[in-house]
C-alpha cells in the first residue's frame, strides 16, 4: 500500500482543509450505513442459494460463493477503513458515535457471516449431501430457510431503523437453536459415518452462528437508535 492509499495519511494531508458541515457529516454516516446494508443484503441473498447448492451437490455454485465472499470481505474492510477515517476526522459523540461504532461492529458480523457461508459451501469438498438420509436433508433445508428469514429481516431492520426488530429476532433465533439440537439428535441416533457426523455437526454450528449474527445486526439498530443494549433473556 502506498502512502497515498493510507487513510490516516490522507487525513493528515486534509487536516488544514475546511471543516465538514453538519449536513455533510450526516451524509457520511448515512453512506457508511448504506455500505453496511449492501454487504448484509449480499449475505442474506446468498443463504438460500448456498443451501441449495449444498443439498444439490452443485459444486460450481458453491465455488462461486467462495469466490464472491472474498469480494464481500474486501467491501467490509473498506467500510471499516472509511468508518475509522470518519471517527478520526469528526470525533463524534452521543448518538453519532453510537451509529459509527455500531456500523463498524456489524460490519464484522457481516464479514464473519460471509466466512461461515464459505465454510458451508466448502463442505461439498468432503461431504456428499445427496447420499444423506431424507430427514437430515429436510432439516438442513429448514435450517437454511429459518436462518435466511432472520438475516433478511435483520437487514430490513437497518433499512427501516427499526429498534424493536431485535426482540422478535431473538425469539426466532430460538427456532434456529431448536433445529440445531434436532439435527444433532438425528445424527447421533442415525447411521451416519463418523466423518459425516463431524461434517454435519459443523454445518449445524455454521447455520446457528449465522442466525446469531443476524440477531446481532438487529441489536445494533436498537443500540444505535436508543442507546439500549438488548440481550438474550
Amino acid at each position: 500500500m502506498s502512502e497515498t492509499d493510507d487513510p490516516l495519511e490522507r487525513l493528515e494531508q486534509e487536516h488544514a482543509a475546511r471543516g465538514t458541515t453538519r449536513v455533510e457529516f450526516q451524509q457520511q454516516l448515512d453512506d457508511l450505513e448504506r455500505q453496511l446494508v449492501r454487504a448484509a443484503s449480499q449475505v442474506a441473498d446468498a443463504i438460500e442459494p448456498v443451501t441449495r447448492a449444498l443439498l444439490d451437490a452443485d459444486h460450481a455454485a458453491a465455488e462461486g460463493w467462495i469466490r464472491q465472499h472474498h469480494e464481500l470481505a474486501s467491501a467490509c474492510r473498506r467500510l471499516e477503513e472509511a468508518g475509522y477515517v470518519v471517527l478520526a476526522r469528526q470525533s463524534p459523540v452521543a448518538g453519532d458515535l453510537r451509529r459509527i461504532v455500531t456500523t463498524l461492529r456489524n460490519a464484522g458480523d457481516v464479514q464473519r457471516t460471509g466466512d461461515l457461508l464459505g465454510h458451508i459451501a466448502g463442505s461439498l469438498r468432503w461431504l456428499d449431501p445427496v447420499a444423506l438420509p431424507p430427514a437430515v436433508r429436510e432439516l438442513i433445508a429448514r435450517f437454511g430457510d429459518v436462518v435466511s428469514g432472520i438475516y433478511h429481516d435483520a437487514v430490513r431492520a437497518w433499512i427501516d431503523r427499526d429498534s424493536l426488530a431485535a426482540v422478535d429476532l431473538q425469539r426466532r433465533d430460538d427456532e434456529a437453536d431448536r433445529l440445531q439440537r434436532e439435527l444433532l439428535t438425528d445424527l447421533y441416533q442415525g447411521d451416519c459415518s463418523r466423518e459425516e457426523l463431524v461434517s454435519l455437526a459443523r454445518l449445524a454450528r455454521y447455520y446457528e452462528r449465522i442466525a446469531d449474527h443476524g440477531v446481532e445486526l438487529a441489536r445494533g439498530v436498537t443500540y444505535a437508535q436508543t442507546g439500549e443494549r438488548p440481550f438474550d433473556p
